[in-house]
């Protein structure tokens, strides 16, 4: 299954939930907690940016702008 597509894998669901209906509600706990999984997934990838962008910002305003001289020889070297 590593190499199905994910339309495959929706079509292959779609047809053993019409066969089993009974299945219905373990899907829809398992459909729940993957979404869950890959929303938290999409919300760390922002914050690592959301951290990488206020630290430039952090080390900007309190190193490279009251030390422009040593920050510029060091640009130089």
């Amino acid at each position: 299954m590593s190499t199905e597509s994910y339309d495959d894998a929706i079509k292959r669901l779609g047809e053993l939930l019409s066969k089993k209906s009974d299945l219905g509600n373990v899907a829809a706990a398992k459909i729940k907690k993957l979404t869950d999984e890959l929303e938290e997934l999409d919300s760390n990838k922002l914050d690592a940016v959301e951290r990488i962008k206020s630290g430039f910002i952090y080390f900007k305003t309190n190193n490279y702008e009251k030390n422009p001289t040593l920050h510029n020889a060091l640009a130089k070297s």
